[in-house]
């Protein structure tokens, strides 16, 4: 059974007056998300599961953390110029425009980089995070992921009313985002060398215990956000954002799987010690990574070109 051409039509119109400049602000906009998140959910999974110094050495979150703020930070930076060309006419001297540099820093947007632009600088405080000044380290880093997440509530639907509401929901949606996409590459590292052993499946197993929660948070705030912003379920099928949210919801179902294939099928395979469990549940978080790479195209496409 084919799908009706006419559902398609509105994102197909849309996708036909993208222009070069909008895609380069979406490929920005994704890669900032992927790398902000990974730096605030690599905050979030040590403090819950980087205790045991040798796991959080092969979780390599010490460099992970600033490495991916400070990328964070530069591709925040570039969405300011990228921002202003746009409203010049997507070009780069409009980019570089003074006057149109000033209106948007003025704006919401402004806001949200002071904000995530704070928040990113004091996530470099994770180097230390396991030396001297550990406490003070971890606090610093703990205020800059909450900044980080803040400053997503600055622009875009949770702007609206009750803005209280939105504003608490998408910072409840963002941080079970964050913890899961930040815990993919520790995961990914610590289920790779055979000499961690009991640690690591432990830790495994544990997450997929604390991961239950966590997605039940993003599944409730997620879905609850998208019903008050599309003012119901029938723009899914109507709109262009609604078709688009659709693939995503889609891609999730998808990412859910392969978390369920982890905790039900292969963390226990792998604490059996059965043949080539390892390679398997690598393979299943690499898989995992892809698709929220795609989520994360997928929503920074949402957020750019799209309204309800």
């Amino acid at each position: 059974m084919t799908p009706d051409p006419a559902l398609l039509q509105p994102l197909l119109d849309l996708l036909a007056q993208t222009d070069g400049w909008t895609w380069l602000r979406v490929l920005v906009a994704a890669a900032f998300y992927a790398c902000a998140l990974v730096a605030v959910g690599g905050v979030l999974f040590g403090q819950v599961f980087g205790h045991h110094p040798g796991l959080h050495r092969a979780a390599g979150l010490r460099p992970l953390v600033p490495a991916a703020a400070g990328l964070a930070l530069a591709l925040l930076l570039l969405q300011w110029p990228l921002q202003a060309g746009f409203l010049g006419g997507g070009t780069w001297a409009a980019a570089f425009d003074p006057g149109l540099l000033a209106l948007v820093f003025d704006g919401a947007t402004g806001q949200r980089l002071l904000l995530a632009g704070s928040g990113l600088l004091l996530l470099q405080a994770f180097w230390i995070v396991s030396g001297r000044w550990r406490g003070p380290a971890a606090a610093a880093s703990l205020l800059g992921a909450a900044l980080v997440l803040l400053a997503f509530t600055q622009v875009g639907h949770s702007t609206g009313e009750p803005r209280a509401l939105l504003a608490a929901l998408l910072l409840l949606h963002l941080s079970a985002v964050a913890f899961w996409i930040g815990a993919l590459i520790p995961l990914y590292r610590i289920s790779g060398p055979p000499q961690l052993g009991e640690p690591a499946t432990r830790v495994l197993q544990r997450f997929g215990l604390v991961a239950a929660p966590v997605v039940a948070a993003l599944i409730v705030a997620g879905l609850w956000l998208a019903w008050r912003l599309l003012e119901g379920w029938a723009p899914l099928l109507h709109s262009a954002y609604g078709l688009v949210l659709l693939l995503k919801l889609t891609v999730l179902g998808l990412l859910l799987g392969l978390a369920g294939l982890n905790r039900w099928l292969l963390v226990p395979a792998l604490v059996a010690h059965a043949p080539r469990a390892r390679p398997r549940l690598r393979a299943s978080i690499g898989c995992e990574m892809l698709l929220v790479a795609l989520i994360l195209l997928l929503t920074a496409f949402l957020t750019t070109t799209a309204s309800p």
